[in-house]
């Protein structure tokens, strides 16, 4: 009689062996070259990563957005306004839920079914960002749910999320004070102030005790700052560095979000149009 198949893991043969990480290839605190004037990957210190953006990729979802930053990619989908169900008493505002999720196979650390510390507190930063954007008074006793799946963490996810998550929201029709707009900036040892980290810089800044980070999202429009998180201990003069870089980077992103919004419109009214019967 054959032994118990375990269905739990994947059996590999018997002559199998682990996979031993290459100790070259581990990221360092060190993510400058030239002289420190350039990054690893070819880019200046203030450059954001090539972003691809395109709205309508859930079909089932009232609004969804694929977003795409460097190695990063994500997917995001807006649910409703719809009823709530569970809540009894009737509120004059709306009620934002926001989700982000790793996928199993998003980075080399593979990740279970539940919610771990770092998707519990983006989805709490989120929520947070989203609430401050959303004109919550125009759909009361009402909720927005919003779902972001991380299919592959290459840095910056948390300011990749909520960017996708504006665009999701204005491909829903909900209506927001403004777009939402974010970038993430590092600092090393030598207050070098690095826009959109990469996972590589990310861990180097985990690395060095000397390193900080910040995850900033703006309304453009306003210039309010509707999610600031900060990660190790940095001075004013820092701060206010990081404030204004990333100010300046959360413009450059908004532009690329409002020309993908725009080009997703005129594609529907194009569509509109030639569905439409014609008319004699």
């Amino acid at each position: 009689m054959p032994p118990p198949l375990d269905t739990r893991r994947i059996c590999g043969p018997e002559e199998s062996f682990p996979v031993v990480p290459d100790p070259s290839t581990a990221p360092t605190a060190t993510v400058l070259r030239d002289g420190g004037t350039s990054r690893h990957d070819n880019r200046s210190l203030d450059a954001v990563r090539p972003m691809f953006l395109q709205c309508g990729t859930v079909s089932q979802a009232s609004g969804s957005a694929y977003l795409e930053l460097g190695s990063t990619k994500l997917l995001c989908s807006v649910h409703g306004p719809r009823d709530t169900v569970r809540r009894r008493e009737f509120q004059l505002t709306g009620q934002v839920n926001a989700e982000v999720k790793f996928a199993p196979y998003a980075s080399p650390r593979r990740r279970g079914h539940q919610a771990d510390r770092e998707e519990t507190e983006m989805s709490r930063v989120l929520t947070q960002a989203a609430a401050a954007a959303v004109m919550l008074e125009k759909f009361p006793k009402a909720k927005v749910d919003i779902y972001v799946m991380v299919l592959e963490d290459g840095g910056g996810v948390l300011a990749a999320a909520i960017t996708a998550a504006s665009l999701a929201l204005a491909d829903a029709g909900i209506d927001c004070l403004d777009m939402m707009a974010a970038v993430s900036v590092g600092f090393d040892d030598a207050d070098t102030c690095l826009v959109d980290t990469s996972t590589a810089e990310e861990e180097g800044i985990a690395a060095d005790r000397r390193w900080s980070s910040l995850t900033m999202a703006v309304m453009p429009g306003s210039g309010e700052v509707v999610a600031l998180q900060q990660r190790g201990r940095t001075g004013d003069d820092r701060y206010s560095a990081a404030i204004k870089v990333a100010g300046e980077a959360c413009m450059r992103v908004n532009q690329a979000q409002r020309s993908t919004l725009t080009a997703a419109v005129l594609e529907t009214a194009e569509a509109t149009t030639a569905a439409a019967p014609a008319t004699t």
